[in-house]
């Protein structure tokens, strides 16, 4: 039986790490807009279009005619390896392939006062896999699992800003967007062990986040060929709502009421029976990461065909905590379960991330773009050791101490490194290659974008960490026009 949970368990928490696998582990998710794409994002210093809106909404003062940007078509592929899954030498691959808009933005002048409208797609994943392992060497008990995931990540910003040029040298600027961030994931689980007993799973789990976030940004420029800005940005969640359902089959147990399990929480209650066990659960949680990114940029213009910008950015860590416990009842027994507080699912650390970019017009109407930039991971450091640790207190101690006085139950869980849902550190490096074609009144720009990074994972809390190894490439196809 000992062995039969541990082996539940480990499925459990597989399918659970399994949620969050998708959801933004680096904080520089892409560009946005016809320039910034090509410098890799070093942007905030210039801003001079109508994706200044994004970057730092003081560089739109710095504009002199109406325009619109619109991001016709940007490609993006996507690949995570994570590598020695289950047995040594079998590579587990996600894969996202999105053709979307990310980016439209207006612009209005009036003199001193630029008024803006934008739409900005930061992020769009979708995953549909199916996947199949056969008698994993690491779980000798088992012949086979089968996995049918569907996934979809999406992030959306909308609306206006504002800029004064306050003198022919300083610019002030506000923007105001709101958010929209949605996660959509259904899962179909199914696990055969040698003895022919098998268990099955199910679940939902949709979210959807509303929400504020305001930009100030500052641009100054001290000398004709020197321009500086920096822009700050916060987000905050306004409402959301949150639906997980689950349905759960073990074929060991005895029919009735104990052999199937059915769980539903939102961010209001979550309540289960379990294995014939009424349990209240914690509730779920329909926020996101309330993060702060200051931007810090410089820009330089050597000559009229060419000028080289570097940014620095900051984003804050986050962490909040909201109460975990479990209480069950079975019969006349009762279970009280106490484990910590931190909800890590919204637990982020702080980057520190840079971006330099150069900008050369070979011809009045043709310029060649170059960036390169640091992409730095938003979670904790995964190392061997400290999987091997944490696998040997789980198997020595169960991680929990339990008490018991006549039909209650006290249990006290310490919280797993191996079942945190943050579960993936790479350390992620970009380049940018694009070419702008421009006249006075529009202009057609392509831009490819190459990342590539690598650290460690751990999607199996009963399995060491393992290599991560992350590939993408982007193209942007950006098209603007001016009055």
């Amino acid at each position: 039986m000992k062995h039969l949970k541990q082996i539940i368990g480990s499925l459990l928490f597989a399918s659970l790490s399994s949620l969050n696998a998708s959801e933004p582990f680096n904080n520089i998710q892409g560009f946005y807009g016809e320039r910034a794409a090509g410098l890799g994002g070093a942007f905030t210093a210039l801003s001079d279009d109508p994706s200044g809106a994004y970057y730092n909404p003081a560089g739109l003062g710095f504009t002199y005619n109406d325009g619109i940007s619109i991001s016709a078509s940007n490609f993006k592929n996507v690949k995570r390896s994570y590598l020695n899954i289950d047995t040594p030498g079998q590579t587990y691959n996600q894969t996202h392939q999105g053709f979307d808009p990310n980016f439209i933005g207006l612009l209005k002048n009036f003199d001193k006062w630029k008024f803006a409208f934008s739409i900005v797609n930061t992020y769009n994943f979708a995953y549909n896999r199916a996947d199949q392992v056969n008698f994993p060497l690491v779980s000798p008990t088992i012949n086979t699992t089968r996995n049918y995931t569907k996934e979809r990540y999406n992030q959306l910003l909308v609306g206006p800003s504002i800029a004064y040029l306050v003198t022919n040298k300083l610019s002030l600027g506000a923007t105001l967007y709101y958010m929209s961030d949605t996660k959509e994931v259904s899962r179909s689980q199914f696990q055969q062990f040698s003895d022919l007993s098998y268990v099955m799973r199910s679940y939902v789990d949709n979210r959807q986040t509303s929400g504020l976030m305001p930009i100030l940004g500052i641009q100054y420029q001290p000398f004709q060929k020197v321009s500086l800005g920096m822009s700050i940005r916060r987000i905050f969640v306004t409402g959301g709502n949150r639906l997980y359902n689950e349905v759960y089959v073990d074929s060991k147990r005895a029919p009735g009421t104990s052999a199937v399990d059915f769980i539903e929480g939102s961010s209001s209650a979550f309540s289960a029976v379990e294995a014939g066990a009424l349990v209240q659960k914690p509730k779920l949680t329909s926020s996101i990461p309330q993060t702060t990114e200051i931007r810090w940029g410089a820009a330089f213009f050597p000559t009229s065909r060419f000028l080289t910008s570097f940014d620095v950015i900051y984003t804050s860590g986050y962490k909040v905590k909201q109460s975990q416990d479990e209480f069950s009842r079975r019969g006349t027994r009762n279970t009280f379960t106490m484990t910590d507080s931190e909800l890590r699912e919204l637990t982020r650390t702080s980057t520190t991330n840079f971006a330099f970019g150069m900008e050369y017009y070979l011809m009045d109407t043709f310029a060649i773009l170059a960036g390169v930039y640091t992409n730095e991971p938003n979670t904790k450091p995964i190392s061997w050791t400290q999987s091997a640790v944490d696998l040997y207190l789980q198997n020595t101690f169960a991680n929990q101490i339990q008490a018991t006085s006549g039909d209650n139950t006290f249990v006290y869980k310490v919280a797993r490194s191996g079942t945190d849902p943050r579960n993936e550190y790479s350390r992620n490096r970009g380049l940018s290659l694009g070419f702008s074609w421009a006249t006075s009144k529009s202009s057609v720009s392509v831009t490819f974008i190459r990342e590539v990074g690598q650290g460690n994972s751990r999607i199996d809390p009963n399995s060491l960490s393992q290599s991560f190894e992350y590939s993408a490439h982007s193209l942007y196809i950006m098209v603007s026009s001016r009055n």
